[in-house]
């Protein structure tokens, strides 16, 4: 009977680990080159807005200025001033735009896609970039981006899937300042933020350190795509 039971929680577990790992790649099969593409975007309910989870340590160090300030303000209440922050700064609709960036821009330089800005007759395929998650965590080495998008470009005239990538990403979001009492500019530094830092940045701050991570994930669902591209050549 045990042994029954350890196959069958086995086999679940199989199951639930590929079920989130959607991965298709018919590239070979059909002719991206110089063809139209109409690009769609999409938000997930789910993934109506970035959320904040900050219950995760910062090391071991329990005089850590992180730790010490998470537990005496509550990290519950500065989770929920962090997300209404980036509710004001943070629109989901223009992180996915970034995402699809990243698949524009491959498509671009490895096929000469032409891109159609409706959909016209002789508009060829249809590529899809969904947002189903955006979450900022924290761990020992600062706060990251956990970022869930889904790519689906589908052939217009069979309805045939010829490229499919789910791909779950964990980015660090490098601190972001903006001199607004001089020139305006915006330099953005090679440390990882911390909560603190987080929780005091302006809403312009937010909004860029958060499209740089998006930016980020569109650029690794095109290094996944030319993967893609580059096995069927050899």
């Amino acid at each position: 009977m045990k042994t029954k039971t350890t196959i069958f929680v086995l086999l679940f577990l199989f199951a639930a680990f590929f079920a989130g790992c959607t991965h298709t790649n018919e590239l070979a099969k059909f002719n991206l080159k110089a063809s139209k593409v109409f690009f769609k975007n999409y938000v997930s309910p789910t993934a109506g807005r970035v959320r904040v989870d900050l219950h995760a340590g910062y090391g071991t160090d329990a005089k850590s200025l992180v730790k010490i300030i998470l537990a005496e303000t509550g990290s519950e209440i500065i989770e929920s001033s962090i997300e209404e922050k980036l509710k004001r700064a943070v629109n989901t609709d223009s992180l996915v735009e970034y995402i699809s960036d990243g698949i524009i821009g491959g498509l671009i330089t490895y096929y000469t896609i032409d891109i159609s800005e409706e959909l016209e007759f002789d508009t060829r395929f249809i590529a899809e970039t969904k947002l189903l998650g955006f979450k900022l965590v924290s761990n020992s080495g600062g706060i990251y981006a956990d970022v869930s998008t889904e790519v689906t470009i589908t052939d217009r005239n069979t309805a045939k899937i010829v490229w499919e990538n789910r791909e779950s990403s964990s980015i660090p979001l490098y601190d972001v300042v903006i001199d607004v009492f001089g020139s305006g500019t915006i330099r953005t530094t090679t440390s990882v933020i911390n909560a603190i830092r987080l929780m005091n940045m302006s809403e312009d701050e937010m909004r860029v350190m958060i499209s740089n991570a998006s930016e980020e994930a569109g650029r690794k669902q095109s290094e996944t795509l030319r993967e893609d591209i580059a096995s069927g050549h050899n």
